[in-house]
């Protein structure tokens, strides 16, 4: 007697933050697929019952990048489902462009995921998401930050008020120094007041994510041992932990470079065509970062400063600095893979790195990790460095 075979079926989700709309497709072929069934507009808190009742673990289950996507995949995952995530970009662009609803754009998910055209995006576990997260935080601190300093220095020089250079505004001290620069009425004192005080608040907030960023980064041996490479400090390594997550889904260097972005961008076809600058796609906040570690690289003596240099001579600054971040991203898949040559010595470089990570934790937070003393915790952390 012949075993019963299961037909292959792909289920597409359409979620928002309140409701979602599934479709559920037979086949292999994603012209041909049959629609099966249609289940519209459940409330989200259905999802893991709904998931129990009507999908079976054979099911690929296959959402749309969105804002919650990550938080769907992990549930239905929860319940022994099997879901992945389509690159939102791709597939929004295969739709009918006079008829959109929840049922159309299930259906549309579930043919785009067997038609193969859209790439599938990698779901990040909780502690990865987690330091996205914190990092997202702290890039707005440092915008909010530089906001507010700038609004109160354009304030003081619409008045005619000059601080003398390397005044620093973060300083609660400062509101008096600015009160007294010149005369202001009543009004314009509570202005200067209020300003002051946005600056104080969003540069704390910068401080304590710094200094959150810089726990992960000392507790963790591989976010730690990616402070090795000249240029890159705790917001860096932390960076760079957060986006790549799990080190594995990169098979070679040149896939973590063209995941950041810093691959050149190639178009040939027939007899013509070019190879350009930058595809400046991908992960953008690490290639910033990436490219402000490459000018520190040439700011300062290191072993990569003169090889960048002579590329500068050649070829121009700006190829040389994505051509340096480039090195410096294929060093740090390596240490994250761990191939790398274990350190003999603490270098001058390399534990002046420490101390200033050191000194972002803190003193309350080096006692609270259980270390009488900062020397002490340098001490440590040299040792783990060299043993990682």
């Amino acid at each position: 007697m012949k075993e019963a075979t299961v037909e292959r079926r792909v289920i597409g989700l359409d979620i928002h933050p309140d409701t979602f709309t599934a479709a559920a497709l037979v086949g292999l072929d994603a012209a041909k697929a049959q629609i099966q069934w249609v289940t519209q507009s459940l409330p989200m808190t259905q999802l893991e019952t709904w998931a129990s009742s009507n999908t079976r673990a054979e099911d690929t289950l296959v959402v749309e990048a969105s804002g919650n996507s990550f938080e769907t995949v992990e549930r239905l995952e929860k319940r022994g489902r099997h879901a992945v995530v389509l690159e939102s970009l791709r597939a929004g662009q295969i739709k009918k462009a006079y008829c959109t609803t929840d049922k159309i754009s299930a259906i549309k998910i579930a043919r785009v995921y067997l038609s193969g055209l859209a790439v599938l995006v990698w779901t990040p576990d909780e502690t990865t998401r987690a330091r996205r997260d914190l990092f997202h935080r702290y890039r707005r601190a440092v915008t909010d930050s530089t906001r507010h300093r700038n609004r109160l220095k354009s304030f003081l020089s619409d008045h005619g008020v000059r601080l003398p250079k390397g005044t620093r505004l973060t300083q609660a001290s400062r509101q008096t120094t600015i009160l007294t620069a010149r005369t202001w009425n009543a009004l314009q004192q509570n202005l200067l007041r209020m300003m002051h005080a946005d600056l104080i608040q969003a540069e704390g907030q910068r401080k304590e994510l710094s200094r959150l960023m810089a726990r992960e980064v000392v507790q963790d041996p591989t976010l730690l041992r990616l402070v090795r490479p000249f240029g890159v400090r705790h917001i860096v390594a932390f960076a760079l932990a957060a986006f790549i997550g799990d080190i594995r889904r990169f098979r070679s260097p040149k896939q973590l470079v063209a995941y950041i972005g810093l691959n050149p961008r190639v178009a040939l076809s027939g007899q013509g065509g070019y190879v350009g600058s930058i595809a400046h796609q991908g992960r953008w906040e690490l290639r910033t970062l990436l490219a402000e570690a490459a000018h520190s690289i040439l700011q300062h003596a290191n072993p990569l400063h003169a090889w960048g240099w002579k590329l500068a001579y050649r070829k121009g600054k700006n190829c040389a600095i994505i051509a340096v971040a480039r090195k410096l991203t294929v060093a740090c898949w390596y240490l994250m893979q761990g191939l790398f040559t274990p350190l003999q010595e603490i270098t001058a470089t390399l534990r002046l790195k420490i101390r200033k990570i050191v000194t972002v934790l803190g003193r309350a937070t080096v006692r609270e990790m259980g270390y009488k003393t900062s020397f002490e915790f340098e001490k440590c952390l040299h040792l783990q460095i060299m043993k990682a």
